[in-house]
C-alpha cells in the first residue's frame, strides 16, 4: 500500500486558477516578490523544433533550443501577444504561436511550447508563490513546489509518485496523474532529496525510477515529461526546471542502452566482446573500416577486447567503456602510430539522435595521421574560399560538430603544411535532405587514391 502522507516531510496541496502550479525564482532578489509584477519563462518541448523564442508585446527574450529554458524575468502585467518565435528553412524569423494572455499581477506564467513543430501549442502553467513564501516565512521552515507536466506527444498518460531518496516506493505519494498536455496540481514540500516514479495511469506498475534528485531551494521545480530520442524503448526523458536556465535530465534507471562498434583497423578483420559484469557482447568479422548495427545492453561499466578474426590474436585488452542509462554510443577501435611503434587502441563517443527541421548535425571523427585538418561543406558552385561551412581544427581522436542546413555538399578535407594546402579527401556531392544527425569518420586507407577515406557511419 502506497502512504497517504510522506513521511518525514510535510505536505500540502492546493488548487490555484487556471493550469497553475505557485512558484518564484531561483535568484536571491526574487525573494522579496513585488505585488505589482508579473513573471515569465519559457521551456521548449517541442521536439524537431528549431531554437525557440518567447515574445510579449515587443519585447523577445533569448533564444532556447529543444529541452531548454530560459530564466525567469519580469513583465508588465495586462493583457499582452504572447507570442513564440522560430526559424524557418532560410533561418528568417517566423511566428510559431500567438495568442493575448492576460499576464496576471504577482504571478508566474511558465510556458511550455509542445507538440508538433509544424503547429505547436502553448502550456500556460501560472501561479502565485504567496504561500510557498509564507511558509518559508517561518524560521523553521524549509520547503520548495514540485509539480510535473506531460510534454510527449506518443506517450500515454502517468500517475507521478515522489518519495524521499532514502525512502522505497512503498513510501511515495502521489505528485499527480497527467495525461499529454495536462498539468498536476502543485504541491509544497520540504526541501531536501527525493526520487520521482512514473507509473502508467491508474497503476502502481513503476516503469520510470529516477536517481536521487536534490530540491534544495526555496522556489518552485516543475518537472517536464518530454520525448527522448535515447535508447530507451518508452522514449521519454523527465527534466527538472528552476527559475533559471538550470534545466537537469533525470532519466530512468531501467533505461538500457544501444551501442555498436567500428573497426578502423585498416588489415584487420576483427572479433571484439564488450563484457561487464552482467553480460557479453561479441561483434564477430567486423571488416576494416565497417561499422555493426546496435545492440542492447544494460548500463554498466564494461572491458573492451579486440582479436584478429583470422588467428584470434589479442590485439587490444580489456580496455574499460562506460555505458549510462539511455545513451546511444559508438565504440570505434583504431590504431595509433607513434615513434615508440603502432598500437590498438578504442574510444567511445555519443550519438546524438535528436530530430531537426532544417538542419542536421555532422560529427567527424578522424583517425588519420594528419593534424589541424580543415573539413569543407561545398555546394555545387562552391570553392573552400566560398564555403559557408566548415569545421576547424581536425585533429586525431579529438571528435567535432558542427549544425548544417539540409541539402547537397561535397566534402572536402584540407591539410596545410608549411603554407602549403593539399587535399586529403574529396567526395562527390552527398544527400544529405533526409538527414538529422550524421557521423563520419576519417581513415588512413593506402588503398584509395588519396591514401584516405572517409566513412559515413
Amino acid at each position: 500500500m502506497l502512504n497517504n502522507k510522506l513521511k518525514g516531510f510535510a505536505v500540502l496541496t492546493f488548487a490555484c486558477l487556471g493550469v497553475t502550479a505557485c512558484g518564484g525564482s531561483d535568484n536571491k532578489k526574487d525573494e522579496d516578490t513585488s505585488k505589482t509584477d508579473t513573471y515569465v519563462q519559457f521551456y521548449n518541448a517541442s521536439a524537431g523544433s528549431t531554437a525557440t523564442a518567447l515574445k510579449i508585446g515587443d519585447k523577445t527574450y533569448e533564444s532556447v533550443s529543444y529541452a531548454d529554458a530560459m530564466p525567469r524575468f519580469t513583465s508588465t502585467p495586462g493583457v499582452s501577444a504572447v507570442e513564440v518565435m522560430g526559424k524557418d528553412a532560410s533561418n528568417k524569423d517566423i511566428s510559431l504561436y500567438k495568442e493575448d494572455i492576460d499576464l496576471k499581477t504577482a504571478t508566474d506564467h511558465f510556458f511550455v511550447l509542445h507538440g508538433d513543430f509544424a503547429s505547436p501549442s502553448l502550456l500556460n502553467i501560472n501561479y502565485s508563490r504567496t504561500e510557498l513564501d509564507k511558509q518559508n516565512a517561518e524560521a523553521d521552515k524549509s520547503k520548495m513546489q514540485l509539480l510535473i507536466a506531460h510534454t510527449a506527444m506518443n506517450a500515454p498518460a502517468y500517475d507521478a509518485y515522489i518519495a524521499k531518496a532514502d525512502q522505497g516506493f512503498a513510501d511515495a505519494v502521489m505528485l499527480g496523474s497527467v495525461s499529454y498536455g495536462e498539468v498536476s496540481t502543485p504541491q509544497i514540500l520540504d526541501t531536501g532529496d527525493y526520487k520521482v516514479y512514473l507509473a502508467p495511469a491508474g497503476t502502481t506498475n513503476v516503469s520510470y525510477t529516477t536517481a536521487s534528485i536534490n530540491f534544495k531551494t526555496k522556489v518552485p521545480y516543475k518537472l517536464i515529461l518530454r520525448e527522448s530520442f535515447g535508447a530507451s524503448d518508452a522514449k521519454i526523458s523527465l527534466d527538472s526546471v528552476d527559475s533559471t536556465t538550470n534545466v537537469r535530465n533525470h532519466v530512468a534507471l531501467e533505461s538500457s542502452v544501444d551501442f555498436r562498434v567500428f573497426n578502423g583497423l585498416a588489415t584487420h578483420n576483427v572479433d571484439v566482446k564488450v563484457v561487464s559484469n552482467k553480460q557479453e557482447a561479441l561483434f564477430s568479422n567486423v571488416a576494416p573500416f565497417g561499422v555493426t548495427a546496435y545492440q542492447g545492453a544494460e548500463f554498466n561499466d564494461f572491458g573492451v577486447s579486440v582479436f584478429d578474426h583470422t588467428s584470434q590474436a589479442k590485439l587490444l585488452d580489456n580496455v574499460l567503456i562506460t555505458l549510462n542509462q539511455d545513451d546511444i554510443k559508438t565504440i570505434f577501435i583504431y590504431e595509433q602510430t607513434t615513434e615508440e611503434g603502432s598500437q590498438v587502441k578504442a574510444m567511445e563517443m555519443k550519438q546524438t539522435q535528436t530530430p531537426s527541421p532544417y538542419s542536421f548535425k555532422f560529427d567527424i571523427v578522424s583517425f588519420a595521421d594528419k593534424s589541424n585538418l580543415t573539413l569543407y561543406f561545398l555546394k555545387a558552385n562552391d570553392t573552400i574560399e566560398t564555403a559557408a561551412y566548415k569545421i576547424s581544427a581536425v585533429n586525431p581522436t579529438a571528435p567535432q560538430s558542427l549544425v548544417v542546413p539540409k541539402g547537397e555538399y561535397s566534402i572536402k578535407v584540407i591539410a596545410v603544411e608549411n603554407g602549403t594546402k593539399t587535399v586529403v579527401y574529396a567526395s562527390e556531392m552527398m544527400d544529405f535532405n533526409n538527414e538529422d544527425n550524421v557521423t563520419m569518420v576519417l581513415n588512413k586507407d593506402a588503398s584509395t587514391s588519396f591514401g584516405y577515406n572517409l566513412v559515413k557511419l
